[in-house]
């Protein structure tokens, strides 16, 4: 191996790199958390600032350094002193290449974990991490300071660890992004929970400190702003529920949650108070309800037991409301029936009563009166059904079978010994009807003395000028027949007490064609 030329060049001391870690040491504000204004004003210097910083470094590190490292300084005469113990000075004259190998390798690490830390430090020093986080940082910038102490001493694995703990200490910096945006959130949202505006907005502002555009950080700053009107309408809603005016707490907390629907104390507190509100209407729908029971309202009682259905669809009491109700509605109905019944039996309209009964007892066929009173009602009426059929044609009580009848029915009707007006007159009337029905009349005929006249269900009356015959009242049919001519009928009418006009029936109508001899 042939040993290195030391030459005057190569005999000057070795200075470690100038690493200063982005400049001058940062700040401690008096106030970290200032305001937007300010932090605008203060950011817009700092992107320059750390700019000239890090080129410095960056030229100091790969251009700087290695131009001063390349040549160690080895003393001639010493080279049975060398070490090549990590980070140890050189007491050989003469280096080894895996020494020499080795540090070169130390640096070149030095030099990957400059880079990635002055990246990290740029990231954060963007981020504004002199507010929020300025004592970790410190701390892990004089770590950095430190490792370039022990860089400058040649003792460069050393440095290594020392620079790799100050990249750790920033990198879990960064890696606490996250748990610090999630923990200002949290004391902004708590802030406005307690209406604390000045502490919401502190805590928003830190939030976009941090990350500039945080979309909950930004929303929080909007409700900040609302907190104000928000919180009033919470606080009047509040002193109402307090004094008991329900509709009136619900009001203001509805308005406090139309301005933020997020305000939590307004959720919760509405909430309680739409469910008292059910409580008092669904008791005084109960209340109400029962009293129309009492009055006999049902049809109100069963309005107001259906609302506080609506109001608790599982409470079973309205139910119970409900069904008194329709059972009171069935009595009045029932009721209303058996009054209706009776006005109708009183006027002697049968066929209405009948109609009522049997809606009765459809209704309830344990109701006894109205089994009875249909029954009654039933013959009733086929009774006054056969009088008013008999007394509708009194003409035709002549006839045999038509009389036997109306005697029957005559007996039946006074069977009852009822003194109703109406079954009175109709048994006066059909009486005198039959009486007048077997008196016959007398009935006058006129004729030519050629026509042979017959009168049917009566008989023959012969050939006759002028004749007289008693008939009973009834309608009858009289046929005239002459041979050569026409036969000729007549229908006429014998009525009880009214006397009958002359009747005459005569063939005088020839047939044309027949030969008269």
């Amino acid at each position: 191996m042939q040993p290195r030329n030391n030459s005057k060049e190569d005999s000057a001391p070795i200075e470690p790199a100038e690493f200063t870690f982005g400049g001058e040491r940062a700040h401690r504000p008096e106030n970290p958390i200032e305001s937007v204004d300010n932090n605008q004003r203060r950011r817009s210097h700092w992107p320059t600032a750390i700019g000239v910083v890090l080129l410095c470094a960056l030229v100091g590190v790969f251009w700087g350094l290695p131009r001063v490292v390349d040549k160690p300084q080895l003393r001639l005469g010493d080279t049975d002193k060398i070490s090549v113990k990590a980070g140890g000075p050189i007491k050989s004259s003469q280096a080894s290449p895996y020494s020499d190998a080795e540090i070169m390798q130390q640096r070149r690490n030095v030099q990957e974990t400059l880079q990635d830390i002055l990246a990290l430090k740029e990231e954060l020093l963007e981020r504004r991490v002199e507010v929020w986080a300025l004592e970790e940082f410190t701390a892990a910038e004089g770590l950095a300071l430190e490792a370039d102490g022990i860089y400058r001493n040649r003792q460069f694995l050393q440095a290594l660890e020392k620079y790799r703990e100050a990249l750790q200490a920033l990198q879990s910096l960064r890696e606490s992004i996250p748990d610090r945006l999630e923990k200002h959130i949290t004391e902004g949202n708590q802030a406005l929970e307690k209406g604390n505006r000045a502490a919401a907005v502190a805590a928003f502002q830190l939030v976009l400190t941090i990350s500039e555009h945080h979309p909950r950080g930004l929303k929080g700053l909007e409700r900040a702003d609302r907190l104000p009107l928000a919180w009033w309408n919470f606080i009047h809603g509040k002193a109402a529920y307090l004094e008991g005016n329900l509709d009136l707490a619900k009001n203001t907390l509805q308005k406090a949650l139309s301005v933020d629907t997020e305000t939590a104390p307004a959720k919760v507190l509405l909430k309680k108070v739409l469910q008292e509100i059910t409580e008092r209407n669904y008791q005084d729908a109960m209340s109400a309800g029962y009293a129309a029971i009492a009055g006999k309202r049902y049809a109100s009682a069963k309005k107001y037991f259906t609302q506080a259905q609506k109001l608790k669809p599982d409470a079973k009491a309205p139910g119970i409301g409900l069904t008194q109700a329709h059972s009171g509605v069935e009595r009045d109905e029932i009721d209303r029936l058996f009054r209706q019944a009776r006005k109708e039996e009183n006027r002697e309209a049968w066929h209405a009563a009948l109609l009522s009964y049997t809606t009765l007892v459809k209704k309830d066929a344990s109701l006894v009166a109205a089994i009875t009173g249909k029954a009654r009602a039933t013959a009733r009426a086929q009774l006054d059904d056969k009088l008013q059929d008999l007394l509708k044609d009194p003409l035709t009580l002549g006839e045999q079978k038509r009389n036997s009848l109306a005697r029957q029915v005559l007996a039946d009707a006074r069977t009852l010994n009822a003194q109703t007006p109406r079954l009175q007159q109709q048994i006066k009337d059909l009486e005198h009807a039959l009486t007048q029905a077997m008196i016959p009349l007398p009935v006058r005929f006129k004729s030519d003395s050629s026509t042979h006249v017959t009168i049917y269900h009566v008989g023959r009356l012969g050939i006759f000028d002028r004749r007289e015959i008693a008939l009973k009242p009834g309608r009858y049919t009289a046929v005239g027949t002459r041979e050569g001519y026409r036969d000729v009928r007549r229908e006429f009418i014998v009525v009880p007490g009214k006397p009958v006009t002359e009747i005459v029936i005569q063939c005088a109508d020839k047939i044309n064609g027949v030969n008269n001899s």
